[in-house]
C-alpha cells in the first residue's frame, strides 16, 4: 500500500474543487455540498476514481469546528471509504478528527475492528466480522459503499503478490470470501499459474524475490598488522 496523496480525482466536480481550494472550504454551510458529494463518491463502484480524501477531510474539519453538524451516517461512509483506499493512511488522516465520543459509537467501533485485522492481514476474521451472521446490523457498517468488496479485495491481492510465491487455492480463497471459481478466474486476470495440486504460483516481484546476499569487508595491509600485533599482546 502506498502513502496518501492529495491529487485532484478525475471526478471532482469543479464546483466542489473551487470549494476546497478557496477560502470558504470551513464554511459550515457548504457542509451539505460536501455531504452530497460524499454520497457521489459511494455510488462510484470504480475503486481507483471513488475517493476524495481531500474533500472528506474538510468534511470532517467541518464537523469538528461545528459540533451541532455531526452526521454518525456520514462519518461511517467516510471511514469505510478511506478503509479500501489504496493510500493506507487515509484512514487515520479521518480518524484523527474524531473525538473519543464519536468513536465510541458502534459503527464507528466496527470499522476499527476492520481496520486492525487489516492491518494484521487477518483477512478471514474481517470477512467474518461483516459477514458472519444474518444480522442486518453486522452489514449496516459498509452499507451504501459501492464497490467495497471488490475494492477491499485488490488491497487484500496485492498483499497476497507481495508476501507468497507460492499459496494454495484455497487459502487465496478463504482470504478474498470468494469459491474456486471465482478465484480461478482472479488467479487468470493475475497471471498467476495454477497446478493440478491447487497451488498457486506467483510472479516474483523485488519483495517476493530470494537474494544471495555476499558481505565484503576490506581490510588495509597496515589495518591487519595492527590487529595482529593487539592479538600477540593477549
Amino acid at each position: 500500500m502506498t502513502t496518501t496523496s492529495f491529487v485532484r480525482p478525475s471526478t471532482r466536480p469543479d464546483e466542489i474543487h473551487a470549494l476546497l481550494t478557496g477560502v470558504e472550504r470551513y464554511n459550515p454551510q457548504k457542509a451539505g455540498q460536501l455531504e452530497d458529494y460524499l454520497l457521489r463518491q459511494c455510488a462510484n463502484p470504480d475503486h481507483t476514481t471513488n475517493h476524495d480524501l481531500m474533500a472528506n477531510l474538510a468534511l470532517l474539519k467541518m464537523y469538528q469546528f461545528n459540533p451541532d453538524l455531526v452526521d454518525l451516517d456520514v462519518i461511517r461512509r467516510i471511514l469505510a471509504k478511506a478503509l479500501i483506499s489504496a493510500n493506507s493512511g487515509d484512514f487515520n488522516l479521518c480518524l484523527y478528527l474524531l473525538s473519543e465520543e464519536i468513536c465510541k459509537d458502534q459503527s464507528i467501533s466496527k470499522l476499527l475492528s476492520l481496520r486492525d485485522y487489516l492491518e494484521r492481514a487477518q483477512f478471514i476474521k474481517f470477512w467474518k466480522e461483516i459477514y458472519g451472521n444474518d444480522d442486518d446490523e453486522e452489514e449496516s457498517v459498509v452499507d451504501g459503499i459501492a464497490g467495497f468488496d471488490n475494492g477491499l479485495r485488490k488491497l487484500i491481492v496485492g498483499d497476497i503478490t507481495g508476501t507468497y510465491q507460492t499459496i494454495p487455492a484455497k487459502s487465496i480463497e478463504a482470504m478474498v470470501n470468494l469459491d474456486e471459481e471465482a478465484v480461478l478466474r482472479l488467479a487468470k486476470e493475475n497471471s498467476w499459474a495454477v497446478d493440478a495440486q491447487g497451488v498457486v504460483s506467483l510472479p516474483l516481484k523485488t519483495a517476493t524475490e530470494a537474494k544471495t546476499t555476499v558481505i565484503k569487508e576490506n581490510v588495509k595491509f597496515e589495518q591487519l598488522t595492527k590487529i595482529l600485533s593487539a592479538s600477540n599482546d593477549i
